[in-house]
């Protein structure tokens, strides 16, 4: 690029063309020039700005590579879907409600020396489920967490020593029911008093 004037805003544009055949005669080549403002000169050094831009987005985005196959092979094995998970099981529970001699009356278990009701739980097939005690006054008792399934057991009242006051009296075979209470009423008759 060559300025003819320091202070002229034309500028002008020389361009060679050279024969590939006569290197040595480069000089002698034709060449012309163009006289261009400076304003459509700025407008043509962006304008080359963006085009070198796009050139590059253009071999930038080249570089993504797919490669396809006819070949289809053999069909990919399908995953298995996962295992289903177990159902939630939630407890049950128990209410064993008492009364002493046909009465609820915490009298009576003082006057019998009776201070806990004492409850042993098994499973049908005979495996200890577990031994509960409430205070005798408190007339009934429930006992939670209780996993679904057949149960049977036994209850007797005891004094503050833990030595039985009554007789075992039996709790016949139940079934406790997931997110269910069951509720049982026993009776210690006065005959039952050791």
């Amino acid at each position: 690029m060559h300025l003819r004037r320091p202070f002229n805003h034309r500028r002008e544009m020389q361009f060679e063309c050279a024969d590939s055949k006569r290197l040595s005669q480069r000089r002698k080549a034709a060449d012309w020039r163009i006289t261009m403002s400076s304003i459509a000169m700025k407008t043509g050094q962006w304008a080359g700005m963006l085009v070198g831009a796009g050139l590059a987005f253009a071999v930038a985005s080249s570089s993504c590579v797919f490669e396809g196959s006819a070949d289809v092979g053999p069909a990919p094995t399908p995953i298995p879907p996962p295992p289903v998970p177990p159902p939630t099981v939630n407890p049950g529970s128990l209410t064993v409600r008492w009364m002493v001699d046909e009465t609820t009356d915490p009298n009576t278990c003082i006057m019998g020396n009776a201070a806990s009701l004492d409850v042993v739980l098994t499973t049908a097939g005979g495996q200890f489920a577990g031994e509960f005690q409430a205070p005798c006054t408190n007339f009934a008792t429930t006992i939670s967490p209780l996993v679904p399934g057949n149960y049977d057991g036994r209850a007797q009242l005891l004094d503050g020593y833990g030595n039985p006051r009554t007789t075992i009296v039996t709790i016949h075979p139940f079934s406790v029911i997931d997110s269910t209470n069951l509720v049982i009423d026993l009776d210690f008759p006065a005959s039952s008093f050791l």
